[in-house]
């Protein structure tokens, strides 16, 4: 938790920084700002998929539109990676008593597991003008609907047979289903058209199934449907492709 102290510390003096050069303006016009954004988020695993993985990567992008009436509409994808495996025993059965696999020519190698995933939204929500006398920016608030999907990734670097890209599938886990995904912070966008970014915190909570047959390792078909959670800090840079108003031009 002390991560999350100083991540929301960090994002309190971005937002003091903004104040500073709002404060001293009349308050602005609204408009309507076409955006893309890219982001990076650190986060954690919950519920279900807490079995599987630890915390991981997740780096996002985005195109939106903020209207003049502060409405917030867009779709986000975002691709997810970690090298945290919590149901790290999948491979027992193939590997010697020091945790290396024999490749075709009789060598031992290691054998690393990763996760992968991704997923993508289409969210909606509103910006609250508060905070800050700049009226494109304040608290922003959307939620999405999507899906999500993630494996483990496994990775070596001789030839092994016995883990072929057909015979991985028995073991990684590749699992796909809907997702909703909630996020809830701060969007500054400059009159200056320079300094727009966001951060806060983000969540993302799926129902996902997996997509193979069968699992090797447990010699039985694995059809549960897993409540897989993510949650974490997300900062993120904006670049606006609205044209340049009047009263920007003003603000230069």
């Amino acid at each position: 938790m002390k991560h999350y102290f100083l991540i929301l510390g960090l994002l309190f003096s971005i937002v003091a920084f903004g104040q500073v050069n709002t404060f001293s303006t009349p308050k602005d016009s609204a408009f309507t700002i076409p955006m893309i954004t890219a982001s990076y988020a650190h986060q954690w695993s919950a519920g279900d998929l807490s079995n599987r993985f630890g915390h991981n990567n997740n780096v996002g992008g985005s195109f939106a539109i903020k209207n003049k009436n502060h409405w917030y509409y867009g779709i986000k994808g975002n691709f997810i990676w970690g090298n945290k495996v919590n149901e790290n025993t999948i491979l027992s059965d193939l590997l010697t008593e020091d945790s290396y696999i024999i490749d075709n020519e009789g060598r031992l190698t290691s054998v690393f597991l990763e996760e992968r995933g991704s997923s993508f939204f289409l969210v909606g929500g509103k910006l609250f003008n508060v905070l800050t006398k700049n009226n494109n920016s304040g608290i922003l608030v959307y939620g999405g609907f999507g899906t999500l999907h993630h494996k483990i990734r496994i990775a070596f670097k001789d030839e092994v047979n016995t883990l072929s890209e057909e015979n991985k599938k028995g073991y990684d886990r590749l699992s796909f289903g809907y997702a909703i995904n909630g996020f809830i912070g701060y969007m500054h966008l400059s009159k200056n058209r320079f300094l727009n970014f966001f951060g806060g915190f983000d969540y993302t909570q799926g129902w996902t199934k997996s997509l193979r047959k069968y699992n090797y390792d447990t010699q039985q078909a694995d059809t549960k449907v897993s409540n897989d959670i993510l949650y974490g800090i997300r900062l993120g840079w904006i670049i606006r492709l609205n044209k340049r108003t009047q009263q920007e031009y003003y603000y230069d």
